[in-house]
């Protein structure tokens, strides 16, 4: 009993921790933002591959969920923190932002799909991003 009271208290915070991510400030480019805090670097390049495909995925998340970029990319930050805070297992906001844009549902709330990569992330047997995107494939 005390195990579904738990996993329904944690639905529910992740659920609702997209709708406190807003004041994460992540700057006038959020999208370099996530890929400087990814990849540990005070700056990032403008010809950087990771920084089109994280604009890619924001554009996409934003779009299927009907969030602004800033919000999307807050959420990741979040989601990201919370694995760690957690579940010590280290994700990227990058890693979160795939999972996001991947697997978010158009017309569906962002706080179903931080929930199921979290869930995903969690249970998988090394914690690993791979293996938690495989996971979220197999459940579509």
């Amino acid at each position: 009993m005390k195990r579904h009271l738990f996993i329904l208290a944690l639905t529910a915070l992740l659920a609702a921790g997209p709708l406190m991510a807003g004041p994460i400030d992540l700057g006038a480019d959020p999208a370099r933002s996530i890929v400087s805090q990814s990849a540990g670097q005070d700056t990032v390049p403008d010809n950087d591959p990771r920084l089109a495909q994280a604009r890619t995925w924001l554009k996409k998340a934003s779009q299927a969920t009907g969030e602004g970029e800033d919000f999307v990319a807050a959420a990741s930050v979040k989601l990201a923190r919370y694995l760690f805070d957690t579940a010590r297992v280290r994700a990227t906001a990058l890693e979160t932002l795939e999972g996001l844009a991947t697997y978010a549902p158009s017309g569906k709330p962002m706080g179903e799909t931080t929930n199921a990569y979290f869930q995903a992330r969690r249970t998988a047997p090394n914690k690993t991003h791979a293996e938690a995107m495989a996971a979220l494939a197999a459940r579509k």
